[in-house]
């Protein structure tokens, strides 16, 4: 029991019991005095905005108050106050809540996408996940259980993996360096049908990627080993995806480790194949050199043919052209010299025409005077200078000419 005068300060609350038993709340600020009395200061809980209150109460309630607020721990009525942070979600990010009906006792699941500030109910809780997850020591190893979180990261990711123990055709262990980009499509169905969705990942791409080794040998391995780049090389990973809502969007083939002996063997001969590939490619290019002349060589001389064919034809279409220009012109000249002819001639008619025109005008004129034309033309008509006669005899086959 206390007696005497005590003070509250401001925001303080204190909880004063008498000497019966009875208890009250005083709030600051104040003095009082007590008398057979004792009192407990309250222990003050103040939540920020991005904080929130869990009061659990003596009676086994459990009440969640958002920030800001205030609550004094009254051992009367509260178990415990604490304060917690809300869940701050990104874009990128989910949570899955699960929330208890208090009527039916029906628990229902949703999912809860960013960006936000989740404080969850009294009777709310979230998901836990634990996935496969990579090893610290070895970023090319998963492990079980490694990956424990509760927000869902929903863009695209990756990881690094290493398949060991994989066998070729001919019996030759290798391991397979693989990266495999994925991304987080659909939640509801990755929540219904997988625990760890890496897990499932994993054990198919080592299925798909065993089934594939399996087809070659260890040559034919190296020579086809970049379709592990190719997507459908890995069918039971691609189904398996869609069933626990997973993207498959790449995989990236970085490689693959022989054992120590026979990387050994496999360096021997690839040197050895090296020292062939070098020598056939230095043939291959001596080879090719001289072909290369030799069409060069080839190549020259069809053109000098050609050039002197294009001359020949040059000078005969030249020539040609001279001839067929002489001979235009000789034409020209011809058709000129026929043009004066005809002209001339033309001439020489018209004044024969002429002249006998008017001889025949002037045998008319006679003709109307009375004058015997035909003595006229006889009279008109000189004298032969020589008479021939031919006389045949009766009985001979030769005659005689007799001149005068």
């Amino acid at each position: 029991m206390t007696v005497g005068w005590i003070t509250l300060d401001v925001g303080e609350q204190a909880l004063v019991f008498n000497h019966e038993g009875f208890a009250r709340i005083e709030n600051g600020p104040q003095r009082m005095f007590l008398w057979r009395e004792r009192y407990e200061v309250l222990k003050r809980s103040a939540a920020n905005q991005n904080s929130y209150l869990v009061v659990q109460f003596t009676d086994g309630r459990v009440e969640h108050k958002k920030g800001p607020c205030v609550m004094f721990t009254n051992p009367l009525e509260h178990f415990s106050i604490t304060i917690k942070e809300m869940i701050s979600l990104d874009a990128n990010e989910a949570l899955v809540v699960y929330r208890e009906d208090e009527s039916t006792k029906e628990v229902t699941r949703y999912v809860q996408f960013g960006p936000t500030l989740v404080m969850p109910l009294a009777n709310e809780w979230f998901h836990s996940f634990s996935w496969h997850g990579t090893d610290p020591h070895n970023k090319t190893q998963m492990i079980p259980n490694a990956h424990q979180f509760q927000k869902l990261q929903i863009i695209p990711g990756n990881f690094y993996y290493n398949v060991d123990e994989v066998r070729t055709k001919d019996d030759a262990p290798i391991r397979i360096k693989l990266m495999v980009f994925y991304e987080l499509k659909e939640i509801e169905t990755m929540l219904n049908a997988t625990k760890d969705p890496i897990a499932d990942i994993l054990n198919c791409v080592c299925a798909d990627v065993v089934a594939f080794a399996a087809k070659y040998s260890y040559i034919e391995f190296m020579e086809r080993s970049s379709e592990l780049n190719d997507l459908a090389n890995y069918p039971q990973l691609m189904e398996r995806s869609k069933k626990i809502g997973y993207e498959i969007s790449k995989m990236v083939y970085r490689g693959y480790h022989a054992h120590p002996e026979l990387q050994l063997i496999h360096d021997s001969s690839i040197q050895t194949r090296t020292r062939l590939k070098l020598a056939y490619e230095k043939e291959e290019q001596q080879q090719n050199m001289t072909d290369l002349k030799l069409k060069n060589d080839r190549d020259r001389l069809q053109l000098e043919q050609t050039m002197e064919i294009e001359s020949l034809t040059h000078r005969q279409s030249m020539e040609l052209a001279s001839v067929e220009h002489r001979l235009a012109l000789k034409i020209q000249e011809e058709e000129k010299k026929k043009d004066r002819w005809m002209e001339e001639n033309m001439a020489s008619l018209e004044a024969r025409k002429e002249d006998d025109k008017q001889l025949l005008q002037h045998y008319k004129e006679l003709h109307r005077l009375g004058v015997d034309l035909n003595q006229y033309l006889q009279s008109k008509a000189k004298q032969p200078k020589k008479v021939v006669n031919i006389a045949a005899a009766e009985r001979a086959a030769n005659f005689h000419i007799h001149r005068n």
